[in-house]
């Protein structure tokens, strides 16, 4: 059966287009390509400082870069470099609007003056349940519409001649130490890497020093006993540093996220761009978002694997988990007396985007995704089902009702 697109509605050949059901050749065959034979053909430079394209960021962005040169049938190709082979973290902003990369990898809260509203959005990943499904997906697609739609964000990033093509949000922060903490009386005056506030002030709230460690130091700071922990992601056991063996003791009390790594392209090369183009890029994008949460579950997945067959060990955080939860309360209420002067009435965004986290965390569990409990049985059983997630109908639904909106007129 052939599939005319003439025929689909604007909102569903959205949510069809955002999880990649009709390739590019079918979506040729019915659209006006005229603007493809006017159109001269162009390299694209991405920058990656995260990783290569065997990393989560990396395969989506690769499978994002083959999908709009088959839509431009070659005009558009892409030149990749990886692993800060061309920008590093530090550099990608003005690398990326100075044109040195057309496509690259920001992480707001590392450049608060660049980006004071950015950097304060990532305060919101501390509003979060620890359940990793739930943590990448609602959270996920809370920053990818925000990052997308807020007025002040965007402006932000257009003053730095940048325009966000995608934001993801990564599975809730944890401890990663080298000796065991199920207490307060055991984290007391134990240092753990922490790189941002959101974070610190959870390390400070158990008693313990953050400590600001460069993160191709951190193996051997583990190893060496610089310091005793590192507030990042489990998948850290079997991707990046692969910490399982200096840092054996998962301790899964709830840290935030990483709330909106964003990617963005140079404003000049978009606006260089037909309006169709512009439209398929953006529908991509939700793909390539699509992808990343994919990505985050299967590598969460495979810690689960390595911390159930006893190579870690999963400390009990019931005295832990109550007390930063209320230091993440307390921070998430904090944030509107915190907000840059470009948002008029913080207080008002800041409920907002809890709503819409509590709206896209209802749609999954409305599919049958309930939120994890934090006890070492249930994170352990919420790790073996990972593999078995669907998220392609809450991902079209996703698109079916944030996309349109994105698209030119």
């Amino acid at each position: 059966m052939t599939t005319d697109t003439n025929r689909i509605p604007g909102r569903a050949l959205g949510a069809i287009l955002g999880l990649g059901l009709l390739s590019a050749p079918a979506m040729a065959q019915d659209a006006d390509r005229a603007w493809l034979d006017e159109m001269e053909p162009i390299t694209l430079r991405l920058a990656d400082f995260s990783g290569d394209d065997t990393a989560n960021f990396g395969r989506a962005m690769v499978a994002w870069e083959e999908a709009i040169t088959e839509f431009t049938e070659g005009k558009v190709t892409f030149e990749n470099y990886w692993s800060s082979s061309l920008l590093n973290a530090l550099d990608t902003l003005e690398g990326v609007g100075d044109g040195v990369a057309d496509i690259g990898l920001i992480i707001p809260s590392y450049m608060p003056a660049e980006l004071p509203v950015g950097s304060w959005l990532f305060g919101m990943g501390a509003a979060l349940s620890g359940s990793t499904v739930h943590d990448v997906a609602a959270g996920g697609a809370t920053a990818l519409e925000t990052v997308l739609t807020f007025e002040p964000l965007t402006e932000e990033y257009a003053r730095h001649n940048v325009r966000v093509l995608q934001a993801t949000a990564t599975p809730a922060y944890n401890l990663l130490c080298n000796t065991p903490i199920a207490s307060v009386s055991d984290a007391e005056g134990l240092r753990a890497r922490a790189i941002g506030a959101v974070w610190s002030q959870s390390v400070e709230a158990l008693g313990m020093t953050p400590v600001s460690i460069a993160w191709n130091e951190a193996y051997e700071g583990l190893q060496r006993g610089v310091f005793e922990c590192m507030v990042i992601n489990p998948n850290q056991y079997v991707d990046g540093l692969v910490l399982q063996d200096v840092a054996p003791e998962y301790v899964p009390v709830t840290m935030a996220q990483l709330q909106a790594s964003t990617w963005v392209i140079n404003l000049d090369t978009w606006n260089s761009f037909p309006p169709e183009l512009q439209d398929f890029i953006t529908e991509a994008s939700v793909q390539s978002a699509y992808d990343i949460w994919n990505g985050y579950l299967q590598i969460e997945a495979e810690a689960g694997d390595l911390i159930a067959s006893g190579g870690v060990n999963t400390n009990d955080v019931s005295e832990l988990e109550p007390i930063v939860a209320e230091q993440r309360a307390a921070y998430v209420e904090g944030l509107a007396d915190a907000a840059p002067e470009s948002i008029e009435d913080p207080a008002a965004f800041v409920q907002q985007y809890l709503d819409r986290i509590a709206y896209w965390t209802e749609a999954l569990e409305g599919e049958g995704y309930a939120v994890a409990e934090r006890t070492p049985e249930a994170i352990m059983e919420a790790f073996a089902g990972l593999r078995e997630v669907d998220l392609s109908a809450f991902t079209a639904r996703f698109s079916e009702e944030v996309t349109p909106t994105l698209l030119n007129d």
